[in-house]
């Protein structure tokens, strides 16, 4: 129990204390994410991601994310997918906006387990990414290390219904053909906390701050984003 409540409190310091730190010194920005699975049967799944990002000071909308993905259930824990997904970014520049698509396939391995009364999630994917350059698609290939865990703070004995807290983090890497993006093998960094709800065994919703770092040709850049995250299964 004294394990558990420490737990607790470290995630709650993450998710209320560093976000005032933060935002006293940078504008923010804001996300909606909705994740959505619909079962086909005990063995595949159908895999849906929406994400809607705005640039500093939630002035406007520059990033749609759309990722969709096959998913194939090896055992209650462990799963494998693959997918596509499409990124549509807006960059505003002196001449006005400029689109910027690209195009990825990837693929996933998600192991999810229990820690007493928290759910640990993790999660491997790979990335094969076409970025549009002026007037054609440069190629390289992305890994993601994803590492989750929502902890119960007033919820049901289990865990079907009631309030938690999640904290994560992803980190970001450049596989092959680096010097069409950022010319790094480390690409990114995102750290989040956030607290949910989780209405039934089927939805989860959450709100939190995510620090967000990225490595760019002129140097390093941090932003700082709440975000809004709906989660279904069916």
């Amino acid at each position: 129990m004294f394990k558990y409540n420490v737990a607790i409190l470290i995630a709650a310091l993450i998710l209320c204390c560093n976000p005032f730190r933060v935002f006293a010194q940078n504008p923010a920005s804001g996300w909606v994410f909705v994740s959505h699975t619909q079962k086909l049967n005990s063995r595949w799944d159908l895999l849906f991601d929406a994400q809607v990002r705005t640039g500093n000071k939630l002035e406007r909308v520059n990033t749609l994310l759309l990722r969709s993905g096959l998913n194939y259930n090896l055992n209650k824990k462990s799963a494998v997918a693959l997918g596509y997904a499409s990124k549509n970014d807006w960059e505003q520049g002196d001449t006005g906006s400029h689109f910027q698509p690209e195009h990825r396939i990837y693929q996933q391995f998600i192991f999810k387990t229990t820690l007493g009364k928290a759910e640990l999630t993790g999660r491997a994917r790979y990335e094969q990414r076409f970025i549009r350059s002026e007037d054609e698609f440069l190629f390289s290939q992305r890994s993601r290390a994803f590492v989750a865990c929502q902890i119960p703070l007033f919820a049901a004995k289990d865990f079907q219904k009631g309030m938690y807290v999640n904290v994560q983090d992803e980190i970001f890497l450049n596989v092959s053909h680096k010097q069409h993006l950022n010319n790094s093998f480390f690409d990114q960094n995102r750290i989040l906390g956030s607290l949910g709800y989780r209405w039934s065994d089927k939805i989860d919703t959450e709100v939190g701050y995510m620090w967000w770092f990225q490595r760019e040709v002129e140097g390093d850049v941090s932003s700082n984003v709440i975000q809004l995250m709906i989660t279904s299964s069916f």
